[in-house]
């Protein structure tokens, strides 16, 4: 292959400005807000947290006009069109449903929730209030993901067998992934290999893990092996007290892709012959967009899907986000983690 497909970019062009409220804020409503200010035309109306001085330190770091310590009071604006939930897993379900019942559409921070029936409550009034909900899943909208699932539709790969990763970073110092309620890492982190091979290899019909777990008996490190209906595999290493480079591959029976680290942020994509090595084809992103100012991608996605009157996202719908969170809740069982 001599040149890889060129990516589909989620841009401001073609984004309609939506008028933004946020709950929560702490650091990913932070990067959220910092790289929208700096590569959108997204207006940031409100700001909102439960903390005292929270939200009007965020309103004034951040220039944002208003700032709220109730997050009925902000739902209730009429100058709001969308809530970017930042907050705590533990309470989005609670949250979710106060921006939902105000008719506010919302992007709901990765993992949804810590619980399989509190995300079909969420998806459920959404649907019934007839607006928008997808869970943050950003990896999807990133410019080498798109490469990839035209390389897939396209059939470069042929029929995809195997997805490999690992997501390992020594996260020890950061409190709230051992603090219950606070999204453990098989969530919190495990989400994004968890969603990158059930993106290509659909639901596994077996799962098989061991792990090592926190003296509080929170998960610090997950080794998951899936089986798929049609025979294929997947493995991924999810480790947040070790740190490796991190990897992930596609593989299939004409070829395979591998992408750069880190794999989901904006990075690139080789793909690469099925011989022994054989020719590689690599497309690297010079978007200028690096980490996670590559949340972008899924804003510019969200303002387009509200402006098309959509009611789920087609690349990350309601079934995929259900379906990775009850994947990852397995896992966590598997290796007896707690979660309250």
């Amino acid at each position: 292959m001599s040149a890889l497909p060129k990516p589909h970019i989620f841009t401001a062009a073609e984004s309609k400005p939506l008028r933004w409220g946020i709950f929560g804020a702490g650091w990913i409503s932070e990067a959220m807000v910092k790289t929208a200010q700096l590569n959108s035309n997204q207006q940031f109306v409100a700001v909102a947290s439960r903390t005292p001085g929270k939200a009007e330190a965020f309103a004034q770091k951040w220039n944002i006009d208003s700032f709220h310590n109730s997050y009925e009071e902000l739902a209730a604006r009429d100058d709001i069109d969308a809530i970017y939930l930042g907050t705590l897993p533990s309470d989005r379900l609670e949250v979710a449903l106060v921006a939902i019942n105000a008719g506010k559409h919302v992007l709901i921070e990765k993992p949804i929730t810590m619980d399989y029936d509190e995300a079909q409550q969420i998806y459920a009034a959404a649907k019934a209030k007839k607006v928008l909900a997808m869970e943050a899943m950003w990896t999807r909208f990133l410019p080498q993901m798109d490469i990839a699932r035209q390389l897939v539709a396209d059939g470069a790969l042929g029929d995809v067998e195997l997805v490999v990763s690992n997501f390992c970073q020594n996260n020890l110092g950061v409190t709230r992934l051992f603090t219950l309620g606070g999204g453990n890492p098989i969530i919190d982190m495990g989400i994004y290999p968890a969603a990158l091979s059930q993106q290509f290899l659909g639901n596994p019909n077996e799962i098989h893990a061991f792990g090592k777990l926190h003296p509080n008996e929170i998960d610090e490190e997950t080794h998951t092996f899936m089986r798929f209906a049609n025979g294929s595999r997947s493995n991924f290493v999810l480790s947040a007290r070790t740190t490796l480079p991190h990897w992930a591959g596609v593989s299939g029976s004409k070829g395979a892709i591998t992408f750069g680290t880190p794999w989901f942020t904006p990075s690139s994509i080789t793909f690469h012959e099925s011989t022994f090595n054989g020719a590689q084809s690599t497309w690297v992103d010079d978007l200028g967009i690096p980490e996670h100012f590559g949340l972008i991608y899924q804003v510019h996605a969200f303002a387009q899907y509200v402006d098309q009157g959509l009611l789920e996202g087609p690349l990350y719908t309601h079934h995929d986000s259900l379906s990775n969170i009850k994947t990852v809740l397995e896992i966590g069982n598997l290796i007896g983690t707690r979660y309250k």
